[in-house]
């Protein structure tokens, strides 16, 4: 059973929208069945249910029709800092509804009850945030219906290695390397916003690189599952229609079945930047697979420099895309908006996607 509490009520239209802290098995069927994106890559997200147990502290949130489940949106209650200071946030995760029930209100709908359910459960100061992918029309309309303060750009950064290869160089974290690791990203993203490494930073994820036993570089790995629907241009079509034609290609890249390894808590000394490429392609090899993915703040010294130390790869260029983070904020004073404004922020590996 779940803790479920009902919000609204509309007795006439038999319609309800509740939350609770688990999915039942109609919202995981919703959200299994959607397929995300836009006019760019869309795809579907494989294990879903397995994604939404990574999150922190979840609210489902339902509009139900005479008991069946037509709309739902996933949040994600976090803790994040913006100038040292802790704050609750709210991650808008997701938001899906039935095929032949959209464009008749009910997403708008859910906002105006979910907005001030969580402005009051927030904390002050507090703030909302979302990641919006540039090219997904729906998600921008809703992002634009419940407003925001704070805007920044997060390119969907592919790493691709055709054929990726293990690195006696690369391994896992020891129990007396957690804290030089944690101290490390701390001032590798001294500049950034919205830092929350005492809780996003897993070890059992953590993969580092290592020079005469001394770490370099480091990052989290966590493997998305897609199916690919669609991409955009020449490239696109070649990919997901004439070379899966090809025998064997579906054993080298298998857009139906595609792993993406996200990377997060990017770590490496000053310098060594391209020792993160020969870590991420270990981990490739080691997930047998042949796509990752970076998020970093467009205005990030971070990306800079890891554009700057090597090459990301082919597939890169044909499924580029960004996204947008955006924040809406709740009793915020001016100094702690500004920084958000100025300031990087930093995509964590904690917040699910």
């Amino acid at each position: 059973m779940t803790d479920s509490e009902v919000l609204w009520r509309d007795e006439d239209l038999g319609q309800i929208i509740s939350r609770s802290s688990e999915p039942t098995e109609q919202t995981l069927s919703i959200l299994d069945a959607t397929v995300w994106g836009s006019r760019d890559t869309r795809y579907r997200i494989l294990g879903i249910g397995e994604k939404l147990a990574r999150m922190r502290d979840p609210s489902f949130f339902v509009l139900a029709e005479n008991g069946v489940e037509q709309c739902v949106f996933v949040l994600d209650h976090c803790i994040k800092h913006i100038g040292g200071q802790p704050c609750g946030a709210y991650h808008f995760v997701m938001a899906a509804t039935l095929p032949d029930r959209r464009d008749q209100g009910f997403a708008t709908r859910m906002i105006d009850v979910i907005r001030p359910y969580a402005e009051k459960t927030v904390g002050r100061p507090g703030f909302g945030f979302a990641y919006v992918e540039a090219t997904t029309e729906i998600s921008l309309k809703l992002s634009e219906h419940t407003g925001h303060a704070v805007e920044a750009d997060v390119p969907l950064q592919l790493f691709s290695r055709l054929k990726p290869r293990l690195s006696s160089s690369v391994g896992t974290i020891h129990q007396d390397e957690h804290q030089g690791i944690l101290l490390g990203l701390k001032q590798l993203y001294a500049d950034h916003e919205l830092a929350d490494f005492d809780l996003s930073f897993f070890p059992g994820e953590t993969r580092v690189f290592r020079r005469n036993k001394e770490i370099t570089a480091s990052a989290q790995a966590e493997i998305l599952n897609w199916q690919i629907v669609s991409m955009p241009g020449l490239s696109g079509r070649l990919l997901l229609d004439a070379l899966p034609s090809i025998p064997g290609w579906n054993r080298i890249l298998d857009l139906q079945d595609l792993k993406v390894v996200r990377f997060g808590n990017i770590y490496f000394q000053e310098g060594r930047a391209a020792d993160f490429f020969s870590l991420a392609e270990a981990c490739l090899a080691e997930n047998k697979t042949r796509v990752g993915l970076v998020m970093l703040d467009k205005r990030s010294r971070v990306l800079r420099a890891l554009k700057q130390a090597g090459g990301f790869g082919l597939l890169s260029r044909a499924m580029a895309g960004s996204a947008k983070l955006r924040i809406d904020t709740v009793f915020m004073d001016d100094d702690l908006l500004t920084a958000l404004r100025t300031k990087p922020l930093l995509i964590s590996p904690a917040d699910v996607f």
